[in-house]
């Protein structure tokens, strides 16, 4: 292994970085959408509105059926598609790319919202009945109880499993390269192709990934046990 390729300025470290920069503002952004998509939709898919709830069941169902490479496929090719078809009468002819950084991020959202749905309802459910009541009781109207009491004592039990939906959604982020991301693991292979020293630029991209890997667990227990402390468990 010859390390001196991984340096910054004479070796591929500038490249690699701008990669790593990619890669977690790909799954920064991925997680915030499919975050406020999990929680939209478990909000709907409890609630007494049985066709919308019906729908996010159907949402939920086709992304966790389809791989993400096909989802990121359909995302990028259809928009790219469709935009052809509705700049054609203004005389753009040919295929119409859209940034595939973005087609990522609404691809990758949309999988990680189904499975944060799925761990929010079981959060919901799992809330006990005691301070619902309680503030119930207080006279607290159905929003502010919701704010201040259920989502909070909701999020404590979403936590681990939200988490390791992070994890995986980090893992997923190399797909997009496959539409021309420069990512970290595009930018590794790139590096190997160039230098046919293939083994150096894997192992280094590795070892970011669990080094991500880890502190994402370490966040985990950090904000745990902070949680912990503040709702007095």
């Amino acid at each position: 292994m010859d390390l001196s390729l991984l340096a910054f300025g004479s070796g591929w470290g500038d490249a690699l970085a701008r990669g790593l920069l990619v890669t977690l503002a790909l799954a920064a952004a991925s997680v915030v959408l499919g975050t406020a998509l999990g929680l939209g939709g478990a909000l709907v898919a409890t609630s007494r509105r049985r066709t919308a709830a019906r729908l996010v069941g159907g949402y939920e169902v086709v992304m966790r059926s389809l791989p993400e490479l096909l989802v990121i496929f359909a995302v990028y090719y259809g928009f790219s598609f469709a935009l052809q078809a509705l700049l054609a009468p203004f005389g753009v002819d040919g295929f119409v790319a859209i940034d595939a950084f973005w087609a990522g991020v609404l691809a990758i959202g949309m999988v990680h919202g189904a499975y944060c749905s799925e761990v929010f309802r079981g959060a919901f459910a799992a809330v006990p009945a005691g301070p619902l009541e309680a503030a119930a009781a207080l006279g607290l109207r159905p929003l502010p109880t919701f704010v201040t009491v259920k989502l909070p004592l909701a999020l404590r039990f979403a936590l681990p499993g939200l988490m390791n939906l992070v994890v995986v959604t980090l893992k997923a982020t190399p797909l997009v390269a496959a539409v021309g991301l420069e990512d970290l693991l595009r930018v590794a292979g790139d590096a190997g192709k160039n230098t046919k020293h293939y083994l150096t630029f894997y192992l280094a991209a590795l070892a970011v990934y669990l080094v991500l890997a880890a502190a994402i667990w370490l966040v985990e227990g950090r904000i745990e046990r902070r949680a912990s402390k503040f709702l007095g468990a």
